[in-house]
């Protein structure tokens, strides 16, 4: 698929036999898009079915990894003009133009046999013998709640990218909470920074629910973590994490309203530290779950255990 990002910020799709220097010579699905001042954004898929951006100039063999996000704008800095912006809609499309191509990522196997260790329902108590390794039965028993289907997507994305902290982290939410943020009226939040403060738009959420900046400002300069700071509308934690391999900080801010945090800390008596994991688990199950839709080559399996 090759599109062209257009002046207006709207990107226009063009014949998929044109012609396009510098493009890897593969047989795997691509989304190709041509950019101002020369420059090109590849899409392709990675191991397991996973997708990789490079953004470079036409024609040459050396190009940068880059990163899209569902819903996240992107700015390509190019030196001596101004950046190249492609905003939420952009990005959105081209990552959903790309992963229809794919086949879902991870291992059915290796994500059940997780998976059913966790569950106490009727559900655990189908998945059995022979009814584990179809694929197909499993997908349509999950459909009966929604926290498994969750919990089942969350795992398998995360096995794919090997990233175990995830996994870690939706274990905690299963053991600890279980569907009881799907259950809710009001919604935990959670937001992630890499400076001392959220962005304009994540501020502006968080003034919403009655934290102003001097209140973050004064959470920020507490020397120990997490901090829990209380409002009329609920709990804000300000809680850390360190990216994997690397000495970068980033913070985490988590909102619970009242009955959430009455529920989870006085009833369950979890501590802040399992709270921000498992909010955090079910945020990276959730969005798994609606990352999956994107794929286009599901499961083809049909046959059902007698």
């Amino acid at each position: 698929m090759i599109y062209e990002l257009m002046s207006s910020g709207n990107i226009v799709r063009l014949p998929d036999a044109m012609a396009v220097p510098g493009l890897p010579k593969t047989k795997a699905p691509i989304v190709v898009v041509l950019l101002p001042y020369n420059r090109i954004l590849i899409g392709t898929s990675s191991y397991l079915n996973g997708e990789k951006w490079e953004w470079g100039k036409i024609g040459e063999e050396r190009r940068a990894e880059v990163f899209l996000y569902q819903n996240q704008s992107l700015t390509l800095a190019v030196e001596g003009f101004h950046s190249i912006f492609l905003n939420d809609e952009v990005v959105s499309e081209l990552r959903k133009s790309l992963l229809s191509q794919l086949e879902l990522p991870g291992d059915h196997m290796s994500t059940i046999l997780i998976l059913k260790r966790l569950l106490r329902n009727d559900v655990a108590d189908i998945m059995s013998g022979e009814t584990l390794k179809d694929e197909q039965f499993v997908l349509d028993l999950i459909e009966r709640d929604l926290s498994v289907k969750q919990a089942y997507w969350g795992i398998r994305f995360a096995l794919a990218r090997n990233d175990y902290a995830s996994v870690a982290r939706i274990k905690t939410w299963i053991k600890s909470v279980g569907n009881l943020f799907d259950e809710v009226g009001q919604a935990m939040q959670m937001w992630f920074s890499l400076t001392d403060l959220p962005g304009g738009k994540e501020m502006a959420e968080l003034e919403g629910l009655s934290f102003t900046l001097d209140d973050l400002q004064r959470m920020n300069s507490q020397r120990s973590r997490p901090v829990v700071l209380f409002s009329r509308t609920g709990y804000l934690v300000l809680s850390e994490q360190s990216l994997e391999k690397s000495e970068t900080i980033f913070r985490i801010w988590l909102f619970l309203p009242l009955h959430l945090w009455n529920e989870l800390r006085e009833k369950r008596k979890l501590s802040i530290r399992e709270i921000v994991s498992a909010s955090w688990g079910y945020i990276d199950a959730r969005d798994a779950m609606r990352e999956m839709e994107y794929y286009g080559k599901k499961t083809q399996t049909t046959t059902s255990p007698n």
